[in-house]
């Protein structure tokens, strides 16, 4: 069986998986599991959790657009089991609109906290990696199947 890099991370309203990630790993003939889908519902919970299980790499995006606060604790639990994990963080800038609020003040700042410590996490797990970009990103998972 060939390897598989699970695609996870932000989802709704980003689009880095179609735009970006899926075409560089179509291109380069790598296979991929992306849980990004149009109807998600609970059943897919025990598919994405397999898919993660078989995964050999986990790449996370952590983008500025949404909380992502489920994925930034995923990363941290990979990171701390020693999986080969890649992520990517982007911090949330002052003013960002997430579900129709405006993110700022503490709430942006306890966001963005919660970003710096997971990328100390990453930076301390074994076999964990933070990229400064989602293309670099793509390179070492690619590199690490």
């Amino acid at each position: 069986m060939r390897s598989i890099i699970f695609l996870g991370g932000s989802c709704n309203p980003t689009t880095w998986r179609h735009d970006v990630a899926i075409p560089a790993l179509e291109q380069a003939g790598v296979r991929y599991y992306n849980p990004q889908v149009e109807d998600w519902s609970p059943a897919l919970v025990e598919v994405e959790a397999q898919a993660k299980k078989e995964a050999e790499v986990l790449l996370f995006v952590i983008d500025g657009q949404t909380r992502a606060i489920a994925s930034m604790i995923e990363v941290s639990e990979y990171a701390a089991l020693g999986r080969k994990i890649v992520v990517v963080i982007e911090e949330i800038p002052d003013g960002t609109t997430i579900d129709g609020q405006v993110i700022t003040g503490r709430q942006l700042k306890d966001l963005n906290r919660g970003r710096d410590y997971v990328a100390d996490v990453v930076k301390r797990g074994s076999n964990a990696h933070l990229a400064g970009s989602l293309v670099q990103a793509l390179e070492l998972a690619k590199s690490l199947l």
